[in-house]
């Protein structure tokens, strides 16, 4: 009976995927299956061989800000190969399979959090962005100072407590912070679940809201008691905010967790914006991962994001993609009014005015993680001074991160 790459037969198969995941990450079946169960297994993809499910993958469909625009990203997590089966090629199956299917659903993107790079790297994941950790003594914390001339005082928001029927309003505030930062997520409802709980930690919300109402922030904690003595430490799962005086009330909600709280800890990328309106520098750093994406569509992916509007050039280039042929070859890129064409370039323009490119450094150059005289230092491209610099102009933004984990 041949390998193949399907859906998961839940009455056949599910236990002993849940088991594969359990090896693969150090937890329970038990607590596997409820988080399968959880994010849906019409998401899970298995291998079989001889009959039997030997390797598998959760599938998260989302999307991801670049430009200020969503773009399609199809997630992948919990990919994990049984113990007995490691070895013999099934996780290169399970990969190279993802990879052409999503290419056929017609995903512009595919990201994940790599246990090893040396597989996904393979099938043209490179990355893309950062998620740290970050901890604050609660004590310590201080966005005390000048507000700017045009924010809302701090006494006119007030601290509420948020509720599901906040949700709506929750999620606009969410897309309207994040969007400004390239890489995070257009959270579907996988991402959105693990917000209020993720594991056996509960979150609960707290929001600000101005005197018209409107909610302008919010964050997501939990407290974990850390010493007999009743000593907790605060944990977000969650933390955002839409303008400096919203900011500023949301760590001065956390500094009053300080009698009896220690530390905070959240995550985010280097530039998130709640460590900037702090006075001091008191935080402590530990970087969690670094995220890969994968350019599934070239075509799509191309024209899904937002450019700058002051750009208005054009660009060649030659995209050499091994497990998607049909993105390999030529392209003419047009930018113009922050938008963006790609069309196959037929011309006879010279060769050292082409951006060469692997599947790997496109995904890179796309994401901003890498410029594109970054990615020839690194052997993924090759070209002139000035074409290099051209794509640097071309996706240039702001560092790219995530705070959200899959």
């Amino acid at each position: 009976m041949p390998r193949t790459y399907t859906t998961l037969d839940a009455a056949r198969d599910l236990d002993n995927i849940a088991r594969m995941i359990a090896l693969a990450f150090g937890g329970t079946p038990e607590g596997a299956r409820d988080w399968l169960t959880n994010a849906g297994v019409d998401n899970l993809r298995v291998v079989q061989d001889e009959g039997r499910a030997v390797a598998s993958l959760l599938r998260i469909p989302m999307g991801a800000y670049f430009g200020g625009r969503s773009v399609p990203l199809l997630g992948v997590a919990g990919v994990a190969v049984a113990p007995e089966e490691r070895g013999l090629g099934h996780a290169a199956f399970l990969m190279h399979n993802l990879v052409r299917s999503a290419f056929e659903e017609g995903w512009a993107l595919a990201g994940l959090y790599a246990s090893t790079h040396r597989l996904y790297r393979k099938f043209g994941f490179e990355h893309a962005g950062h998620r740290f950790q970050y901890t604050v003594p609660l004590v310590r914390i201080d966005a005390g100072g000048p507000l700017s001339a045009v924010s809302t005082l701090p006494g006119e928001l007030r601290i509420v407590a948020l509720q599901e029927s906040d949700d709506p309003e929750i999620r606009a505030c969410y897309q309207n912070f994040a969007r400004m930062y390239e890489g995070t997520l257009d959270r579907g409802p996988y991402i959105w679940s693990r917000i209020r709980k993720q594991r056996e930690e509960t979150y609960t919300g707290f929001g600000v809201r101005d005197a018209a109402g409107s909610l302008r922030g919010y964050l997501f904690m939990s407290q974990q008691r850390s010493n007999p003595l009743g000593r907790f430490s605060v944990a977000l799962s969650d933390f955002v905010f839409t303008d400096e005086a919203a900011g500023r009330r949301l760590w001065e909600f956390l500094h009053d967790f300080s009698m009896m709280g220690e530390n905070l800890t959240f995550c985010g990328g280097p530039t998130h914006p709640a460590l900037q309106l702090l006075r001091q520098q008191r935080h402590k750093v530990e970087l969690k991962d670094d995220w890969l994406i994968r350019v599934i569509d070239f075509k799509r992916a191309i024209e899904s994001r937002a450019y700058s509007p002051a750009i208005n050039t054009e660009l060649r280039l030659e995209l050499n993609d091994d497990t998607i042929p049909e993105n390999s070859g030529r392209w003419l890129i047009r930018i113009a009014d922050g938008r963006a064409s790609a069309a196959r370039d037929h011309s006879a323009a010279e060769s050292s005015s082409v951006l060469r490119l692997s599947a790997r450094a496109i995904a890179t150059l796309y994401s901003g993680f890498n410029t594109a005289h970054q990615a020839r230092l690194l052997g993924l491209a090759d070209g002139d001074d000035t074409t290099l610099s051209l794509a640097d102009s071309i996706f240039a933004r702001s560092t790219p991160w995530m705070s959200d984990m899959y």
